[in-house]
């Protein structure tokens, strides 16, 4: 898990069960590209099936793909016989994320989506409500896919968002604005973190991982 207590986090990685050879391709080709820093650790995707199958969750939206590796974590929550729809706008990612998720088991129950998520989603709407969301694409955009997750699903569903920190942005620390976050994109933040915070809307909680994991239960 990405936090700041580097012996922790081994420890707890160490805690984790490996991953299959479809998990480890989708983590090798986000390394060949350059992006394996950001892909969920082995505990936190651990954390993700553990979330979708205590909600008893069906029907499942991911908000970026990268390379297929939460995709798999999320359909393993919902024990293989489940349905999950990602979404992922780089071509090339997307193409990655089919070859690896072409080897697991419930492969056939994933369904890679390309294209801008803002555009994509609404294709979708006939096929809900859904029962959850995992939000992990363009930062700019958290704002429009929580409008969207909270018309799409159903009471008492679940959604979950990664990168909610910002590298520290969101409260700005000078290693977050070092990063180039624009002012859009922290604003963007900020109230998504505020929102998903509001106890009349969500019953919530943030993981503080490096990175910081909202989870968040629909309460209308």
């Amino acid at each position: 898990m990405r936090i700041e207590i580097p012996r922790a986090q081994a420890y707890i990685e160490s805690l984790a069960s490996g991953e299959a050879l479809s998990k480890r391709k989708s983590r090798t080709f986000a390394e060949e590209l350059g992006l394996g820093n950001i892909c969920l650790s082995p505990a936190e995707g651990h954390l993700l099936a553990f979330l979708v199958r205590m909600h008893e969750c069906l029907k499942f939206v991911e908000i970026g793909t990268l390379t297929g590796l939460s995709a798999q974590y999320i359909i393993e929550g919902m024990g293989g016989k489940g349905e999950l729809w990602t979404l992922e706008k780089t071509d090339l990612h997307a193409k990655k994320a089919m070859e690896a998720i072409a080897e697991h088991p419930s492969g056939k129950n994933i369904h890679v989506i390309v294209g801008d998520a803002r555009f994509t989603l609404e294709s979708l709407q006939v096929s809900g409500p859904f029962d959850g969301v995992f939000i992990d694409g363009n930062k700019a955009a958290y704002g429009d896919y929580l409008m969207w997750a909270e018309k799409n699903v159903r009471p008492g569903g679940l959604i979950v968002a990664d990168n909610v920190f910002l590298s520290g942005a969101v409260w700005g620390s000078i290693e977050g604005q070092s990063k180039n976050f624009s002012e859009k994109q922290v604003a963007v933040m900020q109230n998504f973190n505020k929102r998903l915070s509001d106890p009349t809307l969500y019953d919530s909680v943030i993981l503080p991982t490096k990175e910081g994991m909202f989870f968040a239960v629909k309460m209308f």
